[in-house]
Parts: structure tokens; sequence; C-alpha cells
């Protein structure tokens, strides 16, 4: 889906990335780790947006890669005079409005080439989106994180941690081929947590997700990226597993050291 291949960019005081290199598979839910400052999001924004950056190496991505993203700041529109339902339902019913819109003007234009297009855009968006099953998709969104009895409520009664999560279920509602988070999980509470967790999981897309959340970190993820020092490690596997490896390459490492050491020893003894 995405491949990087030997990426190198700096700010003017900073070297950022030097020669990275790392995939990202169709239905990977891979996490993204590396202290602050070490430039986790300024990567994301580069694989969102290559086109605004001079930087060296390849990043490359299929042709029909859409991604998705999820910012860790809540956009500012809680206090719409909505439902939960009604937020999460706005995209198809904007297009199902649209695309009746056009199919009015079809009746009476001459330009008929020119609004078939938009026509079997809005419907290609909308087959995309599984439009024909929002309602039910929506429901089982809202099950999923715990947030049924929500279905009906203002979102001006919201608490963030609910809002937060209905951004969530929105942009997975668009079912992009690549859904990318930065720090979702800032400011929940553990319920909110859990939910945000169950929805991961539940996801049957490509998720890159930027977290230092541990309970998010041993339960969610089958891929791990961790950022330091301008290098990036790749890793298959859960990060509880990627943990157990740097463990094991710390006691060989020591073993080695020690045998040098010993080996050092014996000479100078000789």
């Amino acid at each position: 889906m995405i491949q990087v291949e030997k990426l190198s960019y700096e700010f003017p005081d900073k070297e950022l990335y030097k020669d990275v290199s790392f995939t990202l598979e169709d239905g990977q839910h891979c996490v993204f780790i590396g202290s602050n400052g070490t430039g986790k999001t300024t990567l994301v924004d580069m694989l969102m947006h290559p086109d605004n950056y001079l930087y060296d190496g390849k990043i490359m991505q299929d042709a029909s890669c859409r991604i998705g993203y999820v910012s860790q700041f809540s956009k500012d529109d809680k206090n719409q005079g909505i439902t939960v339902f009604e937020f999460l339902s706005e995209m198809f019913v904007k297009n199902q409005e649209e695309t009746a819109k056009v199919c009015a003007e079809m009746a009476t234009s001459e330009d008929m080439d020119a609004l078939f297009d938009v026509y079997q855009n809005l419907l290609d968006e909308f087959q995309t989106m599984d439009g024909d099953a929002y309602e039910s998709n929506i429901r089982k969104q809202l099950k999923t994180a715990g947030m049924s009895k929500l279905e009906n409520t203002l979102l001006s009664q919201l608490s963030g941690g609910e809002f937060k999560l209905l951004q969530v279920m929105k942009e997975m509602l668009k079912k992009p081929n690549l859904l990318i988070m930065d720090e979702p999980d800032v400011f929940l509470d553990f319920e909110n947590l859990n939910g945000l967790c169950e929805l991961i999981n539940s996801y049957h897309g490509t998720l890159l997700v930027i977290t230092h959340n541990r309970y998010l970190l041993n339960h969610c993820f089958n891929k791990v990226l961790h950022l330091e020092n301008t290098d990036i490690q790749e890793f298959d596997g859960s990060y509880i597993e990627y943990n157990y490896a740097l463990l094991q390459k710390k006691i060989e490492m020591q073993e080695l050291a020690k045998k040098d050491k010993d080996e050092i020893a014996r000479n100078e003894e000789i």
C-alpha cells in the first residue's frame, strides 16, 4: 500500500530521518512510537502530503490509496444542534442530497456528459463508503464503542472523550485504505479508552497510529515502527513481542561484551 525507501529529511537546525525505509501492507494495524520531538507527526504528514516537502528518497503509494486522518485535537464543532446519529450520517446524507440535485439538473441540462461524470463520482463515493448500509454501520460502530445509548443525544451534551470517539468513528465510516491517527487517546478516561481499543480491533482497514498509551500498545497492534535517532526500526509483530526482541538483543549484546572483556583480560594475563 505504502512503501518508503531511503527517506531523508531535515529542518535547518535538526535532522529528522536518515535513509529510513518501511512498508505498510493492507490490513496491518501499525503503531508508530518514539520519543517526543523525533518527528513522528511530521512523517505522517509527509505520507499524506508528500508534495509539500523537499526530501531525499521515495514515498510510493498505490494509485487507489485514500488516506483518512484523525488529529490529536478535537475539531470545534461539538456545539452543533444535532444528534450523535445525525453527526455520523452527515456525509452520507450530503452525498444523497447532491446526487438528487444532479439527477434533477440532468432532466433539463444539455451538458449531460459533465453532469454524468459528477453523478458517477458521487455514486462511486457512496459505494466506497458502503452507503447502502450506512445506518446499520453507524449503529454497529456505536455498539462497538459502548455508545449505543447516546445515538439520539445532542453533541453538546457529550463529554470531550465521547466526542473524540465520534471523530474516530466518522473517519472509519469513510472507509479509507489507510487511516492515520495521531494520539487519539489523549484525554480519554478508561471507559472511552476501552471503546477506542474496541474500535481499533474491529477495524478491517490499514491503521497507522501514533500513541504512547500502554493499554493500546499492548492490545491493538500487529506491527511496530520505532523512530529514534533519525532511524526507524520496523518490526512485524505485537508491541509485547517487540519489547521481548529488544530484551533478547540487549542480553546478547551484554553477553558479547562480557566475552570481549574476558578475552581482553586473558590476553593481558598472557
